[in-house]
């Protein structure tokens, strides 16, 4: 996998585009300006805390001994899992709670763009793709892309409105249980020639 492809899927997996009704739900008391600042140094908490799981990811993984067929099929799964949630995601924004001060990196750095499932898919592709740095660029190329859209986002939802936000999170969806369909196959494939039956 291309550091662009590695790129593509961490971009996608952090879903900035799906996040910014939230994200403006929650700093919509804010100008417009200052809105751009706290998503600008979100962004880069969220990206602090990517890196950090990047550091540490590979040890981790190793300790536990985990083979590469369970990494591609374990985090087919979960891609795949964070797809569907993404094309039949239903949001409120009255389910949101709304901090009357200044979000600080929770909940916006963490969980909604450093979620869980990005950490996790960080330290599998740590140890899937044995070469931290790849992985660190990949993650620095996303995070171009990731921040220009949240310090954006109060722009994007006044011109695309809720459904074409919507609409463009759940077409981005698609193309990641595509992914993960093809990270499947892939493990399914290394289990087989684990068992030497391929």
């Amino acid at each position: 996998m291309s550091v662009f492809q590695l790129a593509f899927i961490i971009f996608i997996i952090t879903n900035p585009i799906g996040n910014c009704p939230a994200v403006i739900a929650l700093i919509k008391d804010h100008g417009i300006k200052d809105q751009q600042r706290i998503l600008l140094r979100e962004s880069i908490f969220a990206l602090i805390l990517a890196i950090f799981f990047l550091v540490l990811g590979e040890t981790f993984l190793s300790g536990l001994q985990i083979q590469n067929y369970a990494l591609s099929m374990s985090g087919g799964v979960l891609v795949f899992l964070i797809s569907l949630k993404m094309i039949f995601s239903i949001r409120s924004d009255d389910t949101i709670e709304r901090p009357k001060q200044d979000p600080y990196i929770v909940p916006i750095a963490t969980p909604l763009l450093s979620g869980a499932g990005l950490l996790t898919m960080i330290m599998l592709y740590s140890k899937q793709e044995q070469n931290d740095w790849k992985v660190f660029f990949a993650i620095l190329i996303a995070w171009i892309g990731v921040t220009a859209v949240m310090v954006t986002a109060p722009y994007l939802q006044v011109i695309l409105g809720k459904r074409g936000l919507a609409a463009l999170e759940q077409l981005m969806g698609l193309f990641l249980a595509m992914m993960a369909v093809g990270m499947m196959v892939k493990g399914a494939s290394l289990f087989l020639i684990a068992l030497g039956i391929s």
